[in-house]
């Protein structure tokens, strides 16, 4: 129970105990005297009533508000400081979180671009060989085209001086249709078409370049 309803139940029953009194002593007086003098007692006792109440008042109002600013004061420290303790672990295991996020993608984007770049060089090397073996085939290919040139370059050459005469040149043909009777002398490249310089010989870069323009002319007529 409170301070204050402490006070006014006291109040009370002092105020119930000196009616009872005034109601005693007007026993043995007059009724009138006793009604005039006891309505001006309860009048300056209902004063006095009133007058205590708002002194309770005032001394709980004074009492009372240093120790409630004091308590909300202690209560909203301890909330700040707690609050601000609570915020500074909260942010310090947000920022470890975040380090430890941020350090695992940095390190995921560096393997991921190690592995591309070891990627990029694998496919490079290999490309570089595939080119190697393309062009390797492609000259074994063309070794394989000269020499077949030069060896059918070489069977007109009687005397093995690397250069055709008109006498060896009409002697293959002659013998070369001999072997193939459905084609005629006219179906044969002549003499002139080989001899480019005009110098009476066919050399092997003459006879070359004659056989490779002898296929173009063969791929070109039958596309048509």
């Amino acid at each position: 129970m409170s301070s204050r309803r402490i006070l006014c139940l006291v109040a009370t029953v002092a105020t119930l105990a000196l009616g009872q009194e005034y109601a005693d002593y007007g026993g043995g007086q007059d009724g009138g005297d006793y009604q005039d003098y006891a309505g001006d007692y309860a009048e300056q006792d209902n004063l006095y009533h009133d007058y205590a109440m708002k002194q309770q008042d005032k001394a709980a109002g004074a009492g009372g508000g240093p120790g409630l600013a004091k308590i909300l004061a202690c209560a909203g420290a301890g909330w700040f400081a707690g609050a601000k303790i609570h915020t500074k672990r909260v942010t310090k295991k947000l920022k470890s979180k975040h380090k430890s996020e941020h350090k695992a993608l940095y390190t995921q984007y560096y393997d991921d671009v190690y592995k591309l770049q070891q990627s990029n060089a694998q496919l490079a090397d290999a490309v570089e060989k595939l080119q190697k073996a393309v062009k390797h085939v492609g000259e074994e290919r063309e070794m394989e085209a000269v020499q077949r040139d030069y060896d059918e370059f070489k069977q007109p050459d009687i005397d093995g001086d690397d250069r055709i005469s008109r006498a060896e040149f009409q002697m293959y043909v002659k013998n070369y249709l001999s072997n193939y009777p459905g084609l005629a002398e006219k179906d044969y490249p002549k003499y002139e078409d080989f001899d480019h310089d005009g110098d009476g010989y066919i050399n092997f870069q003459e006879y070359a370049q004659q056989m490779a323009l002898q296929v173009q002319q063969a791929e070109k007529n039958s596309g048509r």
